[in-house]
């Protein structure tokens, strides 16, 4: 037997069904990711009108819940932060459509993560205003995503002589896929390692892992720094979740277009 159960979602992908319904993919707050039928969204006299259906919408959904059940059926919903402001902007739309992304693919389903919900919902927000350089902003989502689910990087000191590992630095710092390590100059080339971060990028990823989300927007970073941090935390997520292939998101993004000329962090 179904129970009449009422979330918050963030809309992550959208697919039509039939003539007139939909079945949405979207991240809850209160029950995780979930399939959700929504029978003649597209029809105009459903109540809350498909708008509040739209990819990145945060919406407050009515449902009708039963356990197991692949797609939960749909009774009412309404929209209650579209996030019109990145949809005018395409850089941001390109990384909230990132976001969103790595979260349908990432996340497995009716696991919920309110903390992940939150800082999801910051970012699409932070993504409103349309910062300069957007970038940062995916980088520290994936941060945060990467310690709520149990392998956060350890940026604090060197795994293997203990030393902290305080920016800004004159060399690159090696690091460990497997474990999320840093080694620090002075014994990177004595420990084996799987590549190395400049130290431009070094120090914005580690000023990301202790600042609240909002600091991303403010950041400038140079192309490279940004090529390689992007590169970096890819395969870093390939590394610790089923995710094979590039998301199609990153793929699609512009470097001329994003990318600021300044070098200035």
């Amino acid at each position: 037997m179904s129970s009449l159960v009422h979330v918050t979602g963030i809309v992550l992908h959208v697919v039509k069904h039939g003539e007139t319904s939909l079945i949405i993919t979207a991240f809850t707050r209160e029950l995780g990711k979930v399939g959700l039928m929504a029978k003649g969204a597209r029809g105009k006299s459903k109540l809350g009108s498909a708008a509040g259906l739209e990819l990145l919408t945060e919406s407050q959904f009515v449902l009708y819940y039963k356990a197991g059940r692949d797609l939960q059926l749909l009774k009412e919903w309404m929209a209650v932060e579209p996030h019109r402001g990145l949809r005018e902007n395409f850089n941001s739309l390109t990384i909230g459509s990132a976001v969103a992304e790595i979260l349908s693919r990432c996340l497995r389903e009716h696991d919920p993560h309110p903390e992940l919900f939150d800082a999801a919902r910051t970012i699409l927000q932070a993504l409103d205003g349309s910062p300069a350089s957007p970038l940062p902003l995916l980088w520290a989502f994936q941060l945060h995503l990467f310690s709520v689910l149990g392998f956060g990087l350890r940026t604090e000191q060197c795994t293997s002589s203990g030393v902290p590992l305080t920016p800004p630095f004159s060399s690159t710092i090696g690091y460990r896929f497997a474990d999320g390590a840093f080694l620090h100059p002075s014994v990177k080339n004595t420990v084996l390692h799987d590549g190395e971060l400049s130290a431009e990028a070094f120090m914005i990823l580690s000023r990301l892992t202790t600042s609240p989300l909002q600091f991303a927007a403010r950041l400038n970073v140079s192309p490279r720094a940004q090529h390689d941090l992007t590169t970096f935390l890819a395969r870093y997520l390939e590394t610790h979740l089923p995710v094979s292939g590039k998301l199609r998101s990153l793929q699609a993004l512009n470097w001329g277009r994003i990318s600021p000329d300044s070098s200035e962090v």
